[in-house]
């Protein structure tokens, strides 16, 4: 993938973010929230840039316990694990935010956006109502699913609109647009190398990169069934957005296999845009 003339051109670009090498040692720690060592995920965590620092103090202006927190160890103690890993993910989602970083003029940044809280929110509820994966861990999975669009959006903004260009003015699926400009390639194959590059877990790494075709995952990964539909999901709610009128279809056996109903997922489908709305009035993201 290296010499792939896109991952060529985006190396060269000289905008891809610098991800220090323990973010990803730090993600593989935080996935196992039952055998890490403490003193290691601290330092790992306290080379971060800024990191340390916002996260006391958040916790200071946040708890309502009476004591102070001073230390990046504290903090970790007290959140556990499990939360300490939404923070380290959020970190990446704030490094690489399309709204704030994306440079091209054409490709519509806020409904991409809302493009990835959907498919949060979505992957968020079908986890609850499965119960076979980590509701939490995958909203924030859905926030960085499409990184392989932020980097385009980075590192080549003229080619991400001519994409986002032949999809809308000539009718073609995204991803065939992707395939004839990039290559061959798609956004999910340029997510998943970026993903390999910085060292994520495995887990992650097959959630962008196979979120729009598990059926090809060796392993097969509920935690990618499930971003592929509630990307599907979202997806439905975005091309409302750009006015496509696009429809899609979705695997049944994946939805056979984590036993939904396509009643379940047309009410997702419906309420979607009504969730995402919410999602935003309450600001906890910035658009």
């Amino acid at each position: 993938m290296n010499n792939h003339p896109t991952i060529k051109k985006i190396q060269q670009s000289g905008y891809l973010p610098a991800i220090p090498k323990e973010f990803g040692e730090t993600l593989n720690m935080l996935l196992d929230t039952y055998e890490y060592d403490i003193d290691e995920l601290v330092e790992k965590l306290s080379s971060l840039p800024n990191l340390e620092s916002t996260l006391i103090q958040a916790l200071n202006y946040s708890t309502k316990l009476n004591r102070r927190f001073l230390t990046l160890r504290d903090a970790v103690l007290y959140l556990g694990a499990k939360n300490a890993r939404m923070i380290a993910i959020a970190y990446i989602t704030g490094l690489m935010l399309p709204n704030r970083k994306g440079r091209s003029r054409k490709f519509d940044n806020l409904k991409y956006w809302k493009h990835c809280l959907g498919t949060s929110i979505a992957s968020y509820l079908i986890s609850e109502k499965t119960g076979l994966c980590d509701k939490e861990k995958m909203f924030t999975y859905g926030l960085i699913h499409d990184i392989g669009i932020t980097v385009l959006n980075i590192c080549l903004p003229d080619l991400l609109d001519e994409i986002y260009t032949m999809h809308l003015e000539k009718d073609c699926h995204q991803i065939v647009a992707e395939k004839v400009l990039l290559g061959g390639i798609t956004h999910s194959d340029i997510g998943m190398w970026l993903c390999r590059e910085w060292g994520f877990p495995d887990e992650i790494c097959d959630v962008v990169g196979y979120h729009h075709s598990p059926l090809l995952n060796k392993e097969p990964r509920n935690e990618v069934k499930i971003m592929y539909l509630a990307d599907y999901i979202s997806a439905m709610h975005f091309e409302n957005l750009v006015g496509t009128g696009c429809t899609f279809t979705y695997a049944e056996r994946v939805k056979e296999e984590l036993g939904l109903t396509k009643e379940f997922i047309d009410e997702l489908v419906s309420a979607l845009p009504d969730e995402v709305e919410k999602l935003i009035r309450v600001n906890l993201f910035e658009l």
